[in-house]
């Protein structure tokens, strides 16, 4: 979150520069990629991503643009994600209370509402309307799909974090160079830049209170060839301050380290509250500080005056990524500190933890620098709250609310357990609390000691090919088991001796392939205390080769197979409460066999991922299919961080040769191949087969038809060139989908109607493909 108001104060009092983009030819530029996207996914862009869910495709394709520009310049761009918050940001997130926040007691300033409150409020706000406009057309609409006519963008920036892995994943297929800082992105790149590790910084105006930059790039703008860049020294020249007076302005009108407004300036409009800020300040002699130590009887004056406190700490004491591998201080010299102690000019809060985080092991920030493994999963660690927020949808469904209160046994503990068993004991015996936003007050503990621990109880269990070339993925991985002849013999290892007893991994492939199956261990998918042998669950797993699948389809059938393992809703079961259906009232009432095939089909589908070109979404929606798409999503989630963990557990014991990878060989050859590492696709295949079908049904069953209506419903001669194939490939993964039911239903996983459901849902996807 850039300075509130300044940039375009700035561009008013004609403060920002600009000069060509040829400028730039030759250097190395380090990027701010939650300022450098939020220049690219504007308020009028990706409206109904949230609607829709997914990764926002049009995002690639600014990329892609802009690379192709920095090509032909000869600039080497470096993008800097940004890592872990600092504490006022946990509060403006409210991360240690989405509870209380989500019943209307956020952690903000009084009058002020949390990045929180403000997009759970607009999604509300537009799912009633998608509901109103519902029921507003029961008795004209047909067959023709409705468009929410609303945007669901919110006046607050995306949650870029959601793509960050996907992101990554780019990077990494493009050879770009990135990172992931520990926590500040623009901190991160100020010392990069110190350093000599990149000659200029593309960022957000928060860079104006780093004293080590003095200029900066500010915007690009492709079409005109050129960049706009700010140069501090003139800026404080223009507004007659000094940087401390600067930086006091700055903390009370609201910037990255401290997001708040705080008074007096919050009774002002947010988009002058700079300019007004610095008329007080200039003209009438204001310091905010100092306002705030003076005003004892205002409300939350103490509250108030900590954010304001905090802010400036973090920003003294930000913890970066140095080149010696270690986290430590921007500014300070760990080694200087030790030999200075005395020094005031060195000294380091004792409390730094307060305003910063709790402080992790450096290998732990160095597999976050590389995307390994999540910020998510390491700020559970060091701030003691796993906070749930609501999907998409709302989250008001039980079935959903089930799967959060189920995934604690079944995801939260283990990974808790393997990511606090390898560091300091403090960690192990520091407890965590899981926190819902549907469930005020009812936290629970996560249980992170057991005995013994998730580590020791899998320890025994490795893969080992000792094939560097070889890259992981799930066909490779079920070939090798399939072709055991006894996976107890060739995939453990008897031993009792404490700490690692696989011996150390030499290849990529081993070290993914050895915690996938210990994953799947953990999961119930295999039993692993005396032998090694595939429950029902695991069989079904192991058939996954035999039914030709894309590889794109491998992971979203082991999604489904723990979906279903968790059983907390049926394939054709309606939620409760229920959600409103996208199809007419007249197709409910006239066809209600077939819109129960379709839900089946729509539903399965949420996992399909449609190949098309990057473009913006505008067209149809529907709440009921993103409801079950979340609940796949979330199941995804916490396989992934179940996943990340046990791979880190396993790295912290010395199972893997670390030091024979450089960090671009540990980019490529393990997080590029690593699972779960790119979002759920969004629901627009779901619907356009779900409205497909409506129109067969209503028309005649003309086939040409319907397709004619899902092209100019969804725009899919846009970025759909070949949308009959596509909707046949999606065919082919139903037919997948059935053969995996199938198998099911013999090892009796599911019941014979759920089965049967399913078959005459998808004969009836193939005779209106026919």
């Amino acid at each position: 979150m850039p300075i509130k108001s300044l940039e375009s104060y700035l561009f008013e009092r004609a403060l920002v520069g600009s000069a060509p983009i040829e400028s730039l030819g030759g250097i190395t530029l380090g990027i701010d990629v939650d300022h450098y996207v939020s220049r690219l996914l504007t308020n009028k862009r990706e409206q109904y991503l949230d609607a829709i869910g997914g990764f926002p495709t049009s995002l690639k394709m600014y990329i892609e643009s802009d690379l192709q520009v920095f090509q032909e310049n000869n600039v080497v761009p470096v993008f800097v994600f940004s890592g872990s918050p600092v504490a006022n940001q946990l509060h403006h997130q409210s991360h240690l209370g989405v509870a209380d926040a989500g019943a209307g007691m956020g952690q903000g300033p009084a009058g002020q509402r949390t990045v929180y409150e403000a997009i759970i409020a607009q999604r509300n706000k537009l799912w009633a309307h998608w509901s109103n406009l519902l029921n507003n057309t029961k008795s004209t609409y047909i067959d023709q799909p409705l468009s929410p006519g609303e945007s669901f963008r919110h006046n607050v920036p995306l949650n870029f974090r959601r793509f960050q892995a996907d992101l990554i994943q780019y990077f990494i297929s493009k050879g770009i160079d990135y990172m992931v800082a520990p926590y500040s992105s623009w901190i991160q790149l100020a010392y990069l830049l110190e350093d000599g590790y990149v000659d200029a910084i593309y960022g957000p105006t928060d860079l104006l209170l780093v004293e080590s930059v003095p200029k900066f790039i500010l915007g690009m703008e492709f079409p005109n060839r050129e960049f706009r860049f700010v140069d501090r020294g003139r800026i404080l020249n223009e507004f007659k301050l000094s940087f401390e007076d600067f930086l006091d302005i700055n903390m009370a009108v609201g910037n990255d380290l401290q997001p708040f407004t705080l008074p007096p300036l919050q009774v002002y409009p947010q988009q002058q509250v700079f300019e007004i800020a610095l008329d007080m300040s200039v003209n009438g002699g204001t310091n905010f500080y100092t306002y705030l130590l003076t005003n004892p009887m205002q409300l939350d004056s103490a509250k108030l005056l900590g954010y304001y406190q905090k802010g400036v700490a973090a920003l003294k004491y930000m913890p970066v990524l140095k080149t010696n591998g270690r986290v430590e201080i921007y500014g300070f010299d760990e080694a200087e500190l030790h030999n200075k102690e005395q020094d005031e000019n060195f000294e380091v809060p004792n409390d730094i933890h307060d305003f910063i985080q709790q402080r992790l092991p450096h290998e732990y920030n160095f597999y976050r620098s590389i995307g390994l493994i999540s910020s998510k999963l390491l700020d559970i660690v060091s701030t003691g709250v796993y906070s749930e927020y609501p999907p998409l949808d709302g989250g008001s469904s039980d079935s959903y609310r089930n799967l959060v209160k189920k995934s604690v046994e079944q995801f939260k503990n283990k990974e808790i357990n393997l990511l606090t068993q390898p560091i300091n004991r403090y960690y192990q015996i520091k407890p965590i609390k899981h926190v819902k936003w549907f469930s005020p007050g009812d936290d629970i503990t996560l249980v992170n000691r057991v005995t013994p621990s998730m580590y020791d109880r899998v320890k025994h269990i490795y893969v080992r090919t000792d094939d560097k070339d070889k890259a992981f993925n799930m066909l490779a991985f079920i070939k090798l088991l399939k072709d055991s002849k006894n996976i107890t013999k060739d995939f453990t290892v008897s031993s009792k001796k404490p700490g690692p007893i696989i011996g150390e991994l030499a290849a990529p492939f081993d070290l993914l392939a050895t915690n996938f199956l210990r994953v799947l261990c953990l999961l119930g998918f295999f039993k692993y205390e005396s032998t090694l042998k595939p429950t029902k669950y695991g069989e079904a797993l192991m058939k996954f080769n035999e039914l030709n699948l894309e590889l794109d389809f491998y992971e979203p059938f082991l999604v489904l197979l723990m979906f279903f393992k968790l059983g907390v809703l049926k394939l054709g079961e309606e939620t409760q409460p229920p959600t409103q259906s996208a199809l007419s009232q007249v197709t409910l009432r006239s066809y209600p066999k077939e819109s129960q095939c379709i839900l089946c089909l729509t539903r399965v589908l949420t996992l399909f991922k449609l190949r098309q070109k990057p473009a913006n979404y505008y067209g149809p929606i529907d709440k009921k299919t993103l409801t079950f798409r979340e609940h796949l999503d979330y199941v995804k989630q916490n396989i992934s961080e179940l996943f990340e963990a046990v791979l880190v557990s396993s790295l912290a014991a010395g199972e893997f040769n670390r030091i024979q990878l450089d960090n671009t060989e540990w980019q490529q050859k393990i997080v590029g191949n690593a699972p779960f590492k790119e979002s759920t696709p969004n629901t627009v295949m779901a619907m356009m087969w779900e409205f497909y079908l409506q129109k067969w049904l209503h028309n005649g069953q003309d086939k040409q038809d319907a397709l004619a209506l899902v092209s100019n419903s969804f725009s899919t001669y846009k970025h759909v060139p070949n949308l009959e194939d596509e909707m046949k490939r999606a065919l082919k993964y139903l037919e997948n989908v059935k053969s995996l039911l199938g198998v099911m239903h013999a090892l009796d996983l599911i019941q014979e109607s759920e089965y049967e459901l399913f078959n005459d849902a998808a004969a009836f996807a193939n005779k209106a493909m026919e």
